[in-house]
């Protein structure tokens, strides 16, 4: 039996091309290599033949209006992109570290549940959002810099995202420089600097003379 991307994947995937007629498919994938053989992999197909997963290159298309498309559909079991996952099981939009040896920086991977690999529903068609899914999404994504105008409230959000996360770590840095500053200056305080006293110096060895014995005599006297 011939392997073949599964429907909902299928029509995800018919939708990106016909949004983005002339994006770029190089890393664009579905059956696995054979490194993906020997491994357990969406990329592999199953026994009637699917295959549950689609990577999707990121150049020539609206990344983040497919991703916010995916997390919504019915069909999305986990999504890989840029050294992050999100996944149905702790929950669609909210990111986590990826530690696999792929960091998904030229694609996004888009991966299935069995039980809706065949769902008819649309992909693209249906991205409306309410602000504060999008506010959660770009607040769990992390440090977003979008690159595209912002005239869209989602660009307008990550592009304010980045700014204040920018503007954070320009305080902080502020911040360490000044207390590395008041560090040098307590340890001067605390360690002064000895004085040198130049003992060739014959007005230096008299007035040192002079205060010894102003010394004793002030001591002897009580």
């Amino acid at each position: 039996m011939g392997w073949y991307l599964n429907p909902a994947l299928t029509r995800f995937r018919a939708e990106v091309n016909a949004r983005w007629p002339h994006r770029d498919k190089t890393s664009d994938g579905t059956i696995g290599d054979a490194a993906h053989q020997n491994t357990k992999s969406d990329h592999n197909p199953d026994p009637d033949g699917s295959v549950d997963a689609w990577d999707m290159d990121v150049d020539g298309v609206n990344v983040w209006e497919c991703i916010r498309a995916a997390i919504r559909h019915e069909s999305i079991q986990y999504i890989i992109y840029n050294r992050r996952i999100t996944s149905r099981t702790w929950g669609l939009g909210k990111w986590r570290t990826y530690k696999g040896s792929n960091p998904h920086t030229k694609h996004v991977h888009f991966n299935t549940r069995p039980s809706h690999e065949r769902s008819t529903k649309p992909w693209l068609g249906e991205i409306d959002m309410r602000l504060s899914d999008k506010v959660r999404l770009f607040a769990n994504y992390g440090d977003v810099k979008y690159s595209n105008p912002t005239t869209t409230v989602e660009g307008v959000l990550a592009s304010t995202n980045y700014y204040v996360l920018q503007t954070r770590n320009s305080l902080t840095a502020r911040v360490t420089r000044i207390e590395q500053k008041i560090e040098a200056l307590a340890e001067k305080l605390t360690k002064p600097t000895p004085v040198v006293i130049d003992i060739s110096d014959p007005a230096v060895l008299d007035a040192l003379a002079k205060a010894v014995a102003d010394e004793l005599h002030s001591r002897l006297s009580d």
